[in-house]
């Protein structure tokens, strides 16, 4: 049985699941209760993956949640759920990402506090594993906003590129590039982090 932590867009919905879909669609708050608790890890992880702010994802969430249960019944499939829920949490942290007016700003001086985060690590022989995860996980977070999206659902929700298209509502093979594009700049990234004294 899946788990809350562990509710990838992919994965096809449980007969349990598909049962709350339906009584969801008919209006029962009570069984769409049930589907925000399986997904809501999920939708919080696509949601900081944009906005890398905890008050602003659960603000987000929150809203998307709202919004899907005003159209679930415009929801043809229900084996499509965790697809068409991804897609509104992520038009939802793209509203909030348009509505910052320091929205640029703001990914600028976080690139620059993550430099200079690498720039005064100690580098520690025994703590190498644990500075190369953190080192990765500073090189994600430098990412674009969509470049970081896709990597997080390629490999926090091992999606496909087909299931990311969807997620993304872009082309696949824009999607291919996208995710290219990511491994170039993480690669050089961590090229960079490891040139540091």
């Amino acid at each position: 049985m899946c788990s809350a932590e562990n509710t990838p867009a992919h994965r096809r919905p449980s007969e349990r699941e598909i049962d709350l879909i339906r009584r969801a669609k008919q209006g029962d708050r009570e069984a769409f209760g049930e589907l925000i608790e399986l997904h809501a890890v999920r939708a919080y992880r696509i949601a900081y993956a944009l906005l890398q702010s905890p008050e602003e994802s659960e603000d987000a969430v929150q809203e998307a949640f709202i919004t899907a249960f005003k159209s679930l019944r415009n929801l043809e499939s229900e084996e499509a759920f965790g697809s068409w829920l991804g897609r509104i949490v992520t038009t939802r942290a793209y509203d909030v990402l348009r509505g910052r007016q320091r929205g640029q700003k703001a990914i600028e001086a976080q690139t620059t506090a993550v430099q200079m985060d690498l720039a005064h690590r100690p580098r520690d022989p025994a703590g190498a594993r644990a500075d190369l995860t953190l080192d990765l996980e500073k090189a994600i977070a430098k990412l674009p906003e969509v470049h970081r999206l896709a990597v997080l659902l390629r490999y926090s929700e091992d999606a496909s590129t087909e299931q990311i298209a969807r997620v993304l509502n872009r082309p696949e093979g824009t999607v291919r590039r996208i995710l290219s594009e990511s491994y170039r700049l993480l690669r050089l990234y961590l090229e960079e982090s490891d040139a540091v004294p």
